[in-house]
């Protein structure tokens, strides 16, 4: 059992009023120490790194407001890969928490914080979304975190990367995006095994070979979730992209994920008409231009995280369902680990 398996495992089991669950950190001496990213909310403080049953000098902590990552080489990135580089950290983990006030927080209400600071809308930056990063969903949050430090060339490819949601009420932890999966994804493969995916989807003559190692990946900003303005979402193709770019920024609707066509918790890259790779693009964002008319199923889609690019109509879920919400517990009572104990 790797690292943050035996994390998630122990942090359940504790939860569940298992005595004996608890992390043994002379286990998993390779992958230590982790390095996280977590918001600045103090409800944090007495839940880390107690939570994920780390030793503090194992545990290599930044902070900053909703856990925020704007970009692939963003100041934040700039730390987390120092982090990584100078301070030794083998494993990154982006821990979003339940009932976090940034993401609760509109831009008019930040305006009028702000103003009973003294600060006038007149000194603050014009896109407040974009500058404070505001957004809309914790999933989603972490989610797109975590693809911004896999885009990153600062972040080396040996290094997994986790996506995780702890609760601030239990304690409990949910892992959004499994490291360990991508990692192997990655590890393994060279860009002539890309190409060679990408095969069977060929036979136009005008395209030429899949150039993964030249791909640019867009860097819009979480705060993009928030605003209200959606700009016209570009018609797309089951067309192998050459040259891919990046496109203007999108906006969710914030369905109800009960009736949505695919998992509310995925995000996509789609294929232009253009033949150009855009996103990464939410399910929600994904199910409103469907609605209207925008988009087809047939268009040629990956989900972040795997390596298939197939159509769109075959990552439906074939029932639309709640997503379940893990029942509330009073307390988390991590026992630390006996090493003398079998």
């Amino acid at each position: 059992m790797r690292l943050f398996e035996a994390i998630l495992d122990a942090n359940h089991r504790a939860l569940s009023g298992d005595a004996r669950a608890g992390l043994r950190p002379e286990e998993h001496s390779a992958a230590l120490p982790i390095v996280a990213l977590t918001c600045i909310d103090p409800r944090l403080n007495p839940l880390m790194p107690e939570v994920l049953g780390v030793p503090e000098e194992q545990f290599i902590w930044l902070r900053n407001a909703g856990n925020i990552i704007t970009g692939p080489t963003s100041s934040t990135m700039r730390s987390l890969a120092l982090a990584c580089a100078v301070k030794g950290g083998k494993e990154i983990a982006v821990i979003g928490h339940t009932d976090c006030l940034v993401c609760k927080t509109t831009a008019l209400e930040l305006t009028n914080e702000f103003a009973q600071l003294g600060i006038p809308r007149s000194r603050l930056p014009d896109n407040l979304q974009e500058f404070f990063g505001l957004f809309a969903s914790e999933r989603q949050n972490v989610l797109r975190g975590v693809e911004f430090i896999r885009q990153s060339p600062l972040i080396g490819p040996k290094v997994p990367v986790h996506g995780l949601l702890v609760d601030v009420n239990t304690g409990r932890l949910e892992s959004i995006v499994n490291g360990y999966q991508t990692f192997e994804s990655v590890v393994s493969r060279d860009p002539a095994s890309l190409r060679e995916e990408f095969q069977p989807l060929r036979g136009f003559d005008q395209i030429g070979d899949f150039k993964i190692a030249e791909m640019k990946f867009p860097e819009a900003k979480i705060g993009d979730a928030a605003t209200p303005n959606r700009p016209e979402p570009v018609r797309v193709s089951a067309v192998v992209p050459s040259e891919p770019e990046a496109p203007e920024p999108v906006i969710a609707s914030h369905g109800d994920p009960s009736g949505m066509r695919f998992d509310p918790a995925a995000v996509f890259k789609i294929v232009g008409a253009d033949r150009k790779i855009y996103g990464p693009y939410t399910a929600d964002e994904l199910e409103h231009w469907i609605n209207e008319g925008r988009i087809a199923l047939e268009a040629l889609a990956q989900r972040v995280g795997y390596k298939e690019w197939k159509q769109l109509k075959e990552f439906v879920r074939e029932k639309a369902s709640h997503i379940p919400i893990p029942p509330r517990l009073s307390s988390l009572k991590m026992r630390k680990p006996d090493r003398q104990s079998k």
